[in-house]
């Protein structure tokens, strides 16, 4: 049964939830040998945005797994985005809807169907249940598989090479595997992008935050082509760690650039708002 909690709570990032991935790859600690040639942050960042994946309106199908600390939930999901200015998801499991989710760039509203009720609200209350900022634009770009800017413009990225993949970072590679061992500690964000050399489609997101400490690691993997021209990661895994454990798993079953849409979106007259207060 979609409770409430955790639709909402997939409101996040697809809105935190998505599709079932049965097998998914990952970045393990075996560093295969590779012949990469350097290539400085200009040229990646350069790369990286001439092969992000473009599109004016999507039409696409998911599957979706979501464990939030220990509670897990399943369910199909219809997405349908209007680029940079709806978000539209019809959440499903066994064939009925339980859920339907409307977000633009300064809403989100939310109707469960299963308890009669809707949450109208906006991203920070949403930021504020995941204790993690969100906003459109980079809602957006996850679910696509595009870059996310965690890190301020005027900020030095750094450029690399790792298993078998480009990087790019706001800390040099050294201070990041501190971050990842026990007991090792750095006082700013950090966030690595990490391409693909084939192609410079973005295969990782990591991102620490280490006052208070949380991270968001994305993994985006399977690129299939999209009208013959495109890549697009058909597998995605986000795993956050931050008041609440999360681990979201999506598999794309079927994408379509361009066609005609609809935002159908009314709350019934007998549902219940929900209005959530902060704690004191």
């Amino acid at each position: 049964m979609l409770s409430f909690s955790k639709v909402l709570t997939l409101v996040f990032f697809m809105v935190i939830a998505f599709v079932s991935c049965k097998q998914h790859k990952t970045i393990t600690s075996t560093v295969p040998k590779c012949n990469l040639d350097y290539k400085n942050a200009k040229t990646l960042t350069a790369n990286l945005k001439s092969n992000e994946f473009q599109f004016t309106k999507l039409n696409a199908k998911l599957n979706a797994e979501v464990t939030i600390d220990s509670s897990f939930n399943s369910f199909v999901v219809s997405l349908r985005i209007r680029k940079d200015s709806i978000i539209w998801m019809s959440i499903s499991k066994l064939g009925i809807e339980g859920a339907r989710v409307l977000i633009t760039k300064d809403s989100v509203s939310f109707i469960n169907r299963i308890n009669n009720t809707y949450f109208k609200g906006d991203f920070s209350y949403i930021s504020k249940l995941l204790n993690t900022q969100l906003d459109f634009e980079m809602l957006q770009s996850l679910l696509v598989g595009n870059s996310v800017a965690f890190y301020d413009e005027d900020e030095k990225i750094k450029p690399g090479i790792t298993s078998c993949a480009y990087t790019l970072g706001t800390i040099r590679k050294y201070k990041l595997r501190k971050v990842m061992e026990k007991g090792k500690d750095l006082k700013d964000p950090a966030q690595s992008i990490y391409l693909t050399p084939e192609n410079f489609k973005i295969s990782r997101i990591l991102f620490y935050e280490f006052n208070p400490d949380r991270s968001f690691d994305a993994n985006f993997t399977e690129f299939k082509k999209v009208d013959s021209t495109q890549l697009f990661p058909s597998k995605m895994k986000y795993l956050i760690k931050a008041q609440k454990n999360v681990d979201i798993s999506i598999d794309y079953t079927k994408i379509q650039l361009n066609e005609e849409q609809s935002f159908p979106f009314k709350i019934p007259n007998n549902y219940e708002q929900i209005v959530y207060k902060e704690k004191q």
